[in-house]
């Protein structure tokens, strides 16, 4: 720079003029070049570093994205599920179901009920009769109004479908002619439509294209029925489903460990973590590149973090979270070495891929507790649920003073109708025999202490209508002399058959053949009647959240077990109650009607009132119950917590202690805790371990690390893009440094200009004045 200055000026002077732009352009460059070429180079080394950093921070998360599966008890939960027969039986892991292999019949499948009318229409427009249609679905009778500005076939149509009747109404062209069909909007039998109250229907009558009937399985001999297709809650946290009827047939279901899932992912894990090991490796060598490597995009950060000790403490740090045993573990399986994990001399994972797999077959629950954060308990009736990032190792004391409850409100004593009873069969599973009654078919029928032999002529009938004439029948038959009688009826809410009287105590053995009709029993005796014939049953019932709605029990004649039935489905299929997601049970447990909110808690409530027709059931004035949360102690080194704060609004028998949870001023070991206490005694219930697997503690080591505000790779990050914004400000002073100089130079020589301009002149003069003088 300064011979180039030398020379500008050098020639400049020859030429007798200066370049002025040129010589302050030189002048102004050569004084920031230094500063400039010191800044330059520090920009290098702190981008590099940067970029280097930013690289191995990405490929950190990378890797913990992989330790996040591993980390967590779901993953060593999986479940492989499979059906032997798809087409007929599939079978899903909702949750986590008991290993095990479970026969299946399907025996008939779940359909919605299909009425159509019997008088038939010349067009869609034509005028139906008039009148107050009422509307009965799962025990709920909604009525509509007919009139002029209805009474058509599409009138009606489109007030059934724009409404709450849980019908869907259709319009069938049949031949040139048009009938009305009514379809319940849900399968199963307790959703039988029943219509009454308009001429056209009640004078021509209907008919039943498709019976509401419930789905029927037969799981390891035991009958199951389900209102749907689908079998959610038959067996936890599995979902069976129904895909076709074959009755006769049993299918194999088997839920095992889903053990490969576990080996594959740990097999990931070191792969991915030896590809990781590598990465830091080349940013911290020391070797030269080829000039073909330069050139090469994989070797882009190769040696940026040579004798870095930040890259140092990475890898020990890492190495360290996969390193000696977890205390909390009871040997062998507390240190990696057990399970077939190791590091060699370079620092590499290496995997005996055969121990892993002898481990995850036999021991599932020790490769659970080895790589993921989790917990245990001493107490069979406390299961942890979970943890955070905050919840500590340990274990912990659990003190109960109160179990969870639900609500409850129980009727007083029922009153029963002098002499009337019912006596009804099992349940009906198979629509085809259920019809077919088989030769020698019999039974001996006591009716207050009157015993006859009953024989029904055998024979394949044309509905279960027809069954139950022909039991009716035989019955009054032989009854005749005794002035004693029984109504037969099939009820396909519940499937069976009903045989109810008012002669008194009822009663049947000796049983030959019936089976097919639901009497494959020794004896069957009947049950007392409550009346409530009078008028339909009503009460207003809030349960948990829901806001307030009246059920309605059909007026009739029930037993006690039919109106818990019946009370349970009036109220669990009010849209008030279902909008919550609250539901009911209703026992007879003492011999009463109890009420039950299904769920656990102080947010658990039951509310009954304003009681119509309702006496004989024992309900006569409001009532209503609230649950409880699980209450007592949790005790660490710190102190004790007090359980029934954390209790959780949805399930009370749940506890999650708060992220914030403090004893004495400080942070609570337990924060983020959950547990769940199902059941048991008061006092003391042992202690709730905590422990941190190894895959647990290398996500957290990343996180500490790599993620939070305060690790270290977190830190040196900022701290260099701090730098570059220091060296972008220090690139600006430089810039205006150097068009100060700049222009301090151009004005400068402007100034020697004119003075060299004005002494050429001075000169020019003198040589023209003096130059001819020969004096």
């Amino acid at each position: 720079m300064v011979n180039e200055v030398g020379t500008t000026l050098v020639n400049s002077l020859t030429n007798s003029s200066f370049d002025i732009g040129n010589m302050a352009k030189v002048l102004a460059e050569a004084e920031v070049t230094g500063p400039k070429s010191i800044l330059e180079r520090q920009e290098t080394k702190n981008s590099t570093e940067l970029n280097a950093l930013t690289y191995l921070q990405t490929n950190l998360t990378a890797f913990k994205s992989y330790l996040t599966d591993l980390s967590s008890p779901s993953l060593f939960q999986t479940k492989d599920t499979q059906s032997s027969n798809e087409s007929v039986v599939s079978v899903s892991a909702t949750g986590v179901p008991v290993n095990g292999s479970y026969s299946i019949e399907s025996v008939q499948l779940a359909q919605a009920h299909t009425l159509v009318s019997n008088k038939v229409y010349s067009s869609m427009s034509d005028t139906i009769s008039s009148g107050t249609l009422s509307l009965t679905v799962g025990g709920q009778v909604k009525d509509i109004v007919v009139d002029v500005s209805n009474n058509t076939l599409e009138g009606l149509q489109k007030v059934i479908n724009n409404g709450d009747y849980g019908v869907n109404a259709s319009i069938i062209q049949n031949g040139g002619n048009y009938q009305m069909m009514f379809t319940s909007q849900n399968t199963g039998a307790a959703n039988e439509i029943g219509l009454s109250g308009l001429a056209d229907f009640d004078v021509d009558g209907l008919l039943t294209t498709s019976a509401a009937q419930d789905a029927v399985m037969k799981l390891n001999g035991l009958t199951v029925t389900n209102s749907t297709n689908t079998f959610d809650s038959v067996i936890e946290g599995l979902s069976i489903q129904l895909n076709s009827a074959n009755s006769g047939f049993s299918h194999n279901l088997n839920v095992s460990q889903d053990t490969q899932a576990v080996v594959d992912t740990i097999q990931s894990f070191v792969d991915v973590y030896n590809q990781l090991d590598k990465i830091m490796e080349e940013l911290g060598s020391y070797e030269e590149l080829t000039s073909d490597q330069q050139e090469d995009e994989a070797y882009e950060y190769w040696g940026d973090l040579s004798g870095s000790p930040l890259l140092r403490e990475f890898k020990n740090q890492l190495k360290t979270s996969l390193s000696g045993a977890i205390s909390e573990l009871s040997e062998p399986y507390n240190n990696l070495a057990s399970v077939g994990l190791s590091l060699n001399i370079e620092g590499e994972l290496e995997l005996d891929i055969d121990q892993l797999n002898t481990v995850a077959t036999n021991d599932m629950e020790a490769l659970t507790d080895l790589f993921s954060k989790g917990g245990g308990s001493d107490d069979v009736l406390i299961n942890v649920l979970s943890g955070n990032e905050k919840t500590q190792t340990g274990s912990y004391a659990v003190d109960v003073t109160q179990l969870a409850e639900r609500a409850i409100v129980t009727g007083g004593g029922v009153t029963y109708s002098a002499n009337e009873y019912r006596l009804a069969s099992d349940r009906v599973n198979d629509p085809v025999t259920s019809v077919e009654i088989e030769a020698g078919a019999q039974f001996d029928l006591d009716i207050n202490g009157v015993l006859h032999t009953v024989a029904l002529t055998a024979g394949t009938y044309s509905d279960k209508a027809s069954v139950a004439t022909e039991f009716e029948s035989q019955i009054n038959a032989a009854f005749l002399g005794d002035g004693l009688s029984v109504s037969v009826a099939f009820d396909s809410s519940q499937s069976r058959y009903e045989m109810t009287t008012s002669d008194g105590v009822v009663g049947l053995s000796n049983l030959m053949n019936l089976s097919n009709q639901g009497f494959g029993g020794a004896n069957y005796s009947g049950e007392q009647l409550i009346d409530l014939s009078a008028a339909d049953a009503g009460f207003d019932v809030t349960v948990d959240a829901s806001t307030s709605a009246t059920a309605t029990v059909r007026q009739g004649k029930y037993t006690l077990e039919e109106l818990a039935q019946s009370m349970r489905e009036s109220i669990n299929s009010l849209s008030e109650v279902q909008a919550s997601g609250a539901s009911v049970s209703v026992s007879t447990e003492g011999g009463v009607l109890n009420v039950y909110s299904n769920r656990f808690g102080a947010f658990s409530e039951v509310g009954l009132s304003a009681f119509t027709n309702f006496t004989n059931s024992g309900f006569t004035l409001d009532i209503n119950d609230t649950g409880q949360n699980v209450d007592g102690t949790i005790t660490t080194a710190l102190g004790s917590l007090n359980l029934g704060a954390y209790a959780s609004s949805e399930d009370g028998r749940q506890i999650k202690i708060s992220d914030y949870a403090v004893i004495g001023g400080e942070p609570a070991e337990v924060r983020g805790l959950e547990f769940e206490v199902i059941g048991g005694s008061l006092g003391a219930r042992g202690n709730i371990s905590f422990a941190q697997g190894f895959a647990s503690r290398m996500e957290e080591t990343i996180e500490n690390l790599a993620e939070d505000e305060g690790g270290l790779l977190s830190q040196r990050i900022d701290s260099l893009n701090d730098k570059q914004e220091n060296f972008n400000e220090r690139r600006t002073k430089i810039d205006s440094t150097y068009e100060r100089l700049l222009l301090k130079y151009q004005l400068q020589f402007s100034a020697l200009q004119s003075i060299l301009a004005s002494t050429q002149q001075t000169r020019d003069y003198l040589s023209a004045t003096f130059g001819n003088n020969n004096n």
